[in-house]
């Protein structure tokens, strides 16, 4: 039987929901989709990240591929779009194509691996004149700021020592970790004897390397206080061919910042955030407890009167009763806790970006906070940029405002070695300003003074800092091969700094009552200008011909002016305010200096390469200055060099196992001027002495300048060899170079009767050779599924030697024996070398230093006649073991200084095991002063008796060898980039990371490390959200 619907039959809501479903059906089938795999030269990329943007409306959809390599976008309007797939490890790519309604759009994309990792095959010198890596002939190393993220976010500073080899920084053993000193950086060694007398106040370290951040000269002040999380680049350039565009200045190398450029596109919002935590670190300390340093004193002498009066007996026996029953009562003072504190450190940075193709904007901001590891220490810095761009055609016109500053402020607990001497049988207290008033073995009065009580006075030491600046640059393009580049830059600065020592402070006890109290205030100005003209030419002819040519040139003016005023005499109860002082310092009056510094220069280069295997460059550059004598104003620097791309030789094409092998070579002369106008302006100041000219106003001469001073100039030959094999498992170079700076420009005093006590003249020479390495090799490297497991090391060596000053520096070394300091200006030895007294050890008979002469006699007598060179500081090797493993999204990195072989005058055993006057008895010493000292006839000892309180000289006995290892920076983290709640909170990317810095020290010796500001372990905590 058939059954037969009729109309009526059906229900009317089944026939619609057929309805609505047969529309639903053919929209979908009308909706476009893509559908594509992502693929390397070998397989499928997992977790490749893939953009697709409308043209016309400027709508983005993300996705990634999966785990077949595998992504779709469903559901996409009908239109024209870009989409754009990046990966870690591999160039950007970018297709188009035109989506169609009813369609589905097919993509099968290879991305091609970059051999440089991170796209680093331009070297940007800072000056416009931007060289191919491939072609260059210089040493450079470049670093993205994802890298120096890695190691470490307080500076960049701090993160280059752990990357690079050349870059040394050197151990400040007195500041340690004071986050207001800056740090003191060599790359390749020295170029200039370090000299205060070479420099006037605006002057800087002759041997720091000069700072260039994104196209002008720059200040290390300002690059430390830098926001790590704006840094795009850092290319450090080290020999003659690389830093030879910069003349005169850059014989101690060269380092060139790059921040990071808006992109176009719509508007993207970048917040990061870094957070430290900084703990002392007191491990060097190796202090006596009470019972200990109490001992020690007894058999020093301490409670023993000197002459034998029993008056003075019985005083020092109830004396040391008294010391004794405190510590029978439990009192054993640790003062080293006292002035320290756990740091913390925030610091907060936010960018905003947006634009098209035609004009692009960029506005960041940052402030940070940081709280040092002594009480009351701690400085704060801010920054703020206005980063515009515009693009039409040929013009290209860029624009950057900069607005920087901090506060810093210094701890009033004073130096951290107070405490450390602080004798542990007394008790602390703040209200006391002597621990105890006594007398001496030998009858003289002594106060100790309690270091806490100074600290609880309203004093301060407090500098302010603001800088505004502005660079404009120009870019033209006249032809397809010549481009015309102009830029101005523009810097005005004020620094203010105001310091008050209250009356009440025990540096004022023997001071007559209207001279108590001391307040400093000064304040300094700066205005410069740098502007330059760059002139560019880049032909390639018949793909086997490359030339870039260049000429620039630039000019430059700096104003100083600073003006300083020290009142003293202050009542009781004095905030500082000046107007309650009485009157200027003593034979005082406000001191005020300014400083006009000029250059002018003109640069040739040329860079050339035929058939991208053999390679050429040169360099020639014509500077002006008025650092330079007024008779030799200008002077030529140069550069050649020359290449060989081994790995484009017809033998090796196309083999799979060596990507990259580059030979190079070259030789140049450069200069250094760090120290300012000194050395060839003659200063005069007015006779402020009416007594002294009676008939009439007087003036002095302060300054002798040298009119004929001829700048320092540093010839340079270097060479190396850069390789990337085995499809970029195995990448490095070994770079050898030799550093000779003729003249030297020295410091050295005329006869008393000519008025003047320093003079600058060219002397002598100082030559560097050494070598470095940098080797990293990946026994896991699989970039498409983001497992690569990588060990690094890097290395560094050198020696240096004096030559050709004679005798023009024995008054120089005369000063230097008088001030108890281990070096000298010597022909044929090192700027590093150790000298002292040389010493065969403690005599077991006696308990005196035995020394031996230069004719090879023993003598218990000590003639400063007979120093020698005991010991060098330079070390054998030192250098980074690095390993750092990726896995997907999570990573891993350890890096461990080693240092190896180097001598160090171990200041410990000379001030506090021996050296220890009547009066510094009284301090806290270290433990080996009581357990390691000669006590009776037959001890074999490393120090003298411990009675013995007269001077002991230098000698070889404090001179030790030494190995290290540190924990340099220790990283753990994880990016979220393709995750679904990253999605969904709106954010592009996420990013969180953990590091740890300085976090451990393993040494041979033992000295103390940190003396008037401790060293500090540290622990950061970064997360960076993109939206």
């Amino acid at each position: 039987m058939i059954k037969i619907f009729t109309k009526r039959n059906v229900p009317k809501r089944v026939l619609l929901l057929l309805l609505c479903l047969y529309l639903g059906l053919s929209a979908y089938a009308q909706t476009p989709s893509v559908k594509g795999v992502i693929k390397d030269a070998k397989e499928t990329i997992v977790g490749a990240t893939v953009i697709a943007q409308n043209v016309q409306t400027g709508v983005k959809t993300t996705t990634s591929s999966d785990k077949n390599g595998v992504f779709s976008f469903p559901r996409l309007v009908a239109g024209p779009y870009r989409f754009t797939i990046n990966f870690i490890g591999y160039e950007t790519k970018t297709v188009t194509g035109q989506v169609k309604d009813g369609g589905t759009f097919s993509l099968s994309i290879e991305l091609r691996e970059s051999n440089t990792l991170l796209d680093k095959e331009v070297v940007v010198t800072g000056t416009g004149i931007n060289r191919n890596r491939n072609t260059f002939t210089g040493s450079t190393a470049t670093f993205s700021g994802d890298d120096l993220k890695m190691v470490g976010n307080n500076n960049i500073i701090q993160s280059l020592r752990t990357l690079d080899p050349s870059f040394l920084l050197i151990e400040n053993n007195l500041a340690g970790s004071n986050p207001n000193v800056l740090p003191v950086i060599e790359v390749r060694g020295k170029s200039s004897v370090p000299s205060a007398s070479l420099r006037d106040q605006f002057g800087g370290d002759p041997n720091q390397p000069l700072f260039i951040l994104d196209g002008f000269e720059s200040t290390l002040q300002t690059i430390v206080d830098l926001d790590i999380n704006r840094v795009g680049s850092v290319t450090i350039l080290k020999d003659a061919a690389s830093t030879a565009l910069y003349g005169a200045r850059a014989s101690n190398g060269v380092v060139v910042i790059e921040t990071i450029r808006p992109k176009s596109g719509e508007l993207q919002f970048t917040y990061s955030n870094d957070f430290r935590v900084e703990s002392p670190d007191l491990s060097g300390y190796n202090m006596m407890n009470a019972t200990e340093k109490l001992e020690f004193e007894r058999l020093s002498g301490r409670y023993s009167a000197a002459d034998g009066n029993p008056t003075q007996q019985v005083y020092l026996d109830q004396l040391y009763n008294s010391h004794l029953a405190k510590i029978k009562r439990g009192v054993d003072s640790y003062w080293l806790s006292e002035p320290i504190q756990t740091g913390y450190s925030n610091n907060s940075s936010v960018f905003v970006q947006g634009g098209d193709n035609t004009f692009t904007y960029g506005v960041g901001m940052n402030y940070k906070t940081q709280t040092g590891a002594m009480k009351g220490s701690g400085r704060d810095s801010y920054s703020g940029s206005i980063n515009l761009t515009y693009r039409k055609n040929k013009l290209n016109v860029n624009n950057i405002t900069y607005i920087r500053g901090y506060s810093a402020y210094n701890s009033p607990y004073g130096s951290f070695s107070d405490y450390v001497n602080a004798n542990p049988y007394f008790e602390k207290n703040y209200t006391d300003r002597y621990l105890e008033i006594s007398r001496q073995s030998n009858g003289v009065e002594i106060k100790v003074r309690n270091p806490l009580y100074d600290a609880t006075l309203p004093q301060y030491d407090n500098t302010k800092n603001l800088e505004v600046q502005n660079n404009l640059n120009i870019n033209y393009d006249l032809t397809p091969d010549l481009r015309l580049n102009g830029a101005v830059q523009i810097t005005k600065g004020n620094k203010k700094g105001k310091i008050f020592r209250a009356p009440e402070s025990s540096d004022f006890e023997d001071v007559t009552l209207l001279r108590k109290g001391t307040y400093q205030d000064s304040s300094s100005n700066n205005l410069s200008y740098q502007a330059n003209l760059l002139l560019t030419y880049y032909k390639a002819i018949a793909q086997k011909h490359v030339l870039n040519a260049n000429f620039r040139a630039t000019i430059n003016e700096k104003q100083d002016d600073s003006f300083i005023t020290l009142s003293e005499g202050f009542p009781q109860g004095s905030n500082g305010n000046p107007r309650f002082a009485y009157g200027y310092a003593e034979n005082g009056a406000p001191k005020a200096a300014s400083s006009i510094y000029r250059t002018l220069n003109g640069t040739l280069s040329a860079n050339y390469a035929y058939d991208n295997r053999f390679l050429a460059d040169a360099s020639y550059r014509l500077d002006g200055s008025t650092a330079f004598g007024r008779n030799k104003q200008f002077s030529p620097y140069y550069s050649v060099g020359l290449g060989w791309n081994i790995h484009n030789e017809e033998l090796f094409k196309g083999k799979s196992w060596i990507n990259r092998l580059k030979l190079f070579g070259n030789i140049g002369v450069t200069g250094n001027q760090n120290y300012g106008n000194v050395t060839s302006v003659s200063v005069y100041n007015y006779n402020s002495n009416s007594n002294y000219n009676q008939f009439g106003q007087g003036i002095d001469l302060s300054t002798l300048g040298n009119p004929d001073l001829a700048p320092q100039k540093t010839r340079q030959i270097s060479g190396g060899l850069d390789f990337m094999l085995f499809n970029t498992r195995f990448t490095g170079y070994i770079n050898a170079y030799t550093k000779k700076t003729d003249p030297l420009v020295v410091a050295v005093d005329l006869p008393s009767s000519t008025g003047v006590f320093s003079y600058p003249l060219n002397a002598g020479t100082l030559t560097y050779k050494g070598v470095e390495v940098k080797l990293n090799y990946s026994p896991i490297y699989n970039t498409a599924k983001r497992v690569v497991l990588m060990l690094g090391l890097t290395g560094s060596m050198f020696k240096s030697k004096y030559a050709g000053f004679g005798n023009t520096l024995n008054s120089l070394n005369k000063q230097q024996e008088l001030s108890k300091s281990i070096l000298r200006f010597t022909d044929g030895y090192s700027a590093e070398t150790i000298w002292a007294a040389k010493s065969l050890g403690i005599d077991p008979a006696t308990g005196r230093e035995v020394f031996l002469t230069p004719s090879g006699q023993y003598s218990f007598d000590y003639n400063a006649a007979n120093i020698l060179p005991v010991g060098n500081t330079t070390p054998t090797v030192e250098g980074v073991f690095t390993t750092n493993l990726m896995f997907k999204g999570f990573t891993f990195g350890v890096n461990v200084r080693y240092k190896l072989g180097g001598d160090v005058f171990n200041k410990v055993l000379f001030d506090k095991v021996e050296n220890i006057s009547f009066s510094n008895i009284t301090l806290n010493q270290d433990k080996r002063a009581l357990y390691d000292r000669w006590q009776s006839p037959g001890d074999v000892a490393q120090f003298k008796s411990i009675s013995q309180t007269a001077t002991t000289p230098i000698s070889s006995r404090f001179v030790q060898k030494e190995n290290i290892i540190t924990g340099e920076a220790i990283n753990i983290g994880y990016t979220f980039d393709n995750k679904t709640w990253v999605k969904k909170l709106g954010m592009r990317s996420f990013a969180v990371n953990a590091l740890a810095n300085d976090i451990f020290t393993a040494s041979t010796i033992r000295q103390e490390r940190g003396i008037d500001y401790p060293f500090a372990r540290t622990v950061s905590f970064s997360f960076r959200a993109s939206f």
